[in-house]
């Protein structure tokens, strides 16, 4: 059994507006445990513990499902508590944007197809920056507009394996979308 989970990954634009974005909350908010750069992603579904004859059935028949796709950039995200005002997780969060909904419902599609069922009731895209872990004023992070936007050109199988000093991401599988 493997820990996996379909996202995308954060180009490196992106991560460098957000190194940027972050530099001064850093530096001026204490208790947050920052996700490291390379453990950015964007997630689509997470799969949890799943066999590897699974694993291996999804990361074959990725290519057909996603290169079906066109590359797109996202709309405007803003940097915020999530899921709200109140929450745990320090994130950028991506405005609605239908390209980014279709990407999810092809995802949804692509799992069912495989014999795989989420009912995730609403997507809230976002990728998390960092973790609260310990009481912080509502207003330590205050939401922000930003001008980040994530190039979506590849979906990412990952497996995630949990460790003392947090998850480690390998890619099992890139699929690279259609530039047409």
């Amino acid at each position: 059994m493997q820990r996996v989970f379909i996202g995308i990954p954060v180009d490196n634009t992106a991560q460098q507006q957000i190194n940027e974005l972050l530099r001064p909350v850093k530096k001026s908010v204490k208790g947050v445990s920052w996700v490291p750069e390379r453990n950015r992603h964007l997630t689509l579904a997470f799969l949890g513990n799943r066999t590897v004859s699974v694993i291996e059935n999804l990361v074959q028949s990725m290519d057909q499902t996603y290169q079906q796709e066109t590359v797109f950039q996202t709309g405007a995200s803003s940097l915020g508590r999530f899921p709200d005002s109140t929450g745990n997780i320090i994130a950028l969060v991506f405005k609605d944007d239908a390209r980014l909904d279709n990407l999810f419902q092809v995802t949804q599609a692509f799992l069912l197809e495989n014999g795989l069922h989420f009912s995730r009731q609403q997507f809230l895209p976002h990728i998390t920056l960092g973790r609260v872990r310990r009481a912080l004023p509502l207003n330590a992070i205050p939401s922000q507009q930003t001008n980040i936007h994530l190039q979506v050109d590849k979906i990412t199988f990952f497996q995630s394996t949990l460790s003392n000093t947090g998850s480690i991401y390998l890619a099992l599988k890139e699929t690279g979308l259609s530039d047409r």
